[in-house]
């Protein structure tokens, strides 16, 4: 009902913008313009338009929804960014900026969008309900990024999952989750992309930039196993396999590291703990 009286009261409002446009204009002389007359008129106009037929909060917040449910997200965050700007000590601004968020997270799904939103939340309405919300995701937001790329992944959203990773090693590198969202980004390329040359540089860089991290063995362990298994470049799988026994001697994985070496280049009917699977 709200919506309704607004809308109407709009309406009535634009209507008589329109209305006092012409007749302003019929006590003009066209052929002798009295250009003052003219720039007076034209300011009223553009004034009483700009007044009468802007939106209130409530309506850009409902045009916001709508547009979500029509998956146009751009318009969303338009009619949201204009109620915010416009209306910044409305009551609905602290929530129109936290919706933001949320549709910077499942709509776009891009983390820095997503920090900024939170961190204007948090600065500019510090007393609302939703800038304590914003500070819990604001302490846990690495752990979020991992969690998203993952969830991007499972729904074949790749690229997006590779850019959130991205994002966290580059505004994170100290944070003790950077060495996995590193290894990540070389599993995806492994396993999903299928791009064998570059999940070996995404290896190298958890070795790199991670060392002493879980993932280092792990990343270690893969570059053997790509050069072994999918390039077929043996004397790098070797090479590459004696250095992770060399630092990672206790390592679970030392056992297939070793029966990889032993096994290197053979046919799987040469190698008698595997002969049975093809007989």
């Amino acid at each position: 009902m709200i919506i309704e009286y607004f809308g109407t009261t709009i309406n009535l409002i634009c209507y008589y913008v329109v209305y006092s446009f012409e007749i302003e204009f019929q006590n003009i002389n066209l052929r002798s313009l009295n250009k003052t007359k003219m720039k007076k008129t034209i300011i009223i106009i553009v004034g009483l338009f700009l007044i009468g037929c802007s939106k209130s909060p409530p309506e850009l917040m409902e045009l916001a929804q709508s547009s979500l449910g029509q998956n146009e997200e751009d318009e969303a965050i338009r009619n949201l960014d204009l109620l915010i700007n416009k209306y910044p000590k409305d009551s609905l601004a602290s929530l129109a900026q936290y919706r933001l968020v949320n549709i910077y997270k499942n709509w776009k799904h891009d983390p820095q969008m997503v920090f900024m939103a939170l961190n204007k939340t948090v600065d500019n309405y510090p007393r609302s309900v939703q800038a304590k919300q914003a500070g819990k995701e604001l302490d846990a937001f690495p752990e979020w990024i991992i969690n998203k790329s993952e969830t991007l992944r499972k729904r074949k959203l790749t690229n997006e999952s590779i850019s959130n990773l991205l994002y966290m090693v580059q505004q994170y590198p100290d944070h003790e989750l950077a060495a996995k969202a590193q290894y990540i980004i070389g599993d995806i390329y492994m396993n999903d992309l299928r791009d064998f040359e570059k999940a070996l540089d995404e290896y190298k860089i958890v070795l790199n930039k991670h060392k002493g991290s879980k993932e280092e063995a792990l990343a270690q362990f893969m570059i053997g196993y790509i050069y072994a298994n999918v390039l077929k470049d043996f004397d790098k799988a070797r090479s590459e396999y004696q250095v992770f026994l060399d630092r990672f001697p206790k390592h679970e994985l030392s056992p297939s590291v070793k029966f990889e070496i032993d096994y290197l280049g053979k046919d799987i009917n040469e190698i008698p703990a595997l002969k049975h699977i093809t007989s």
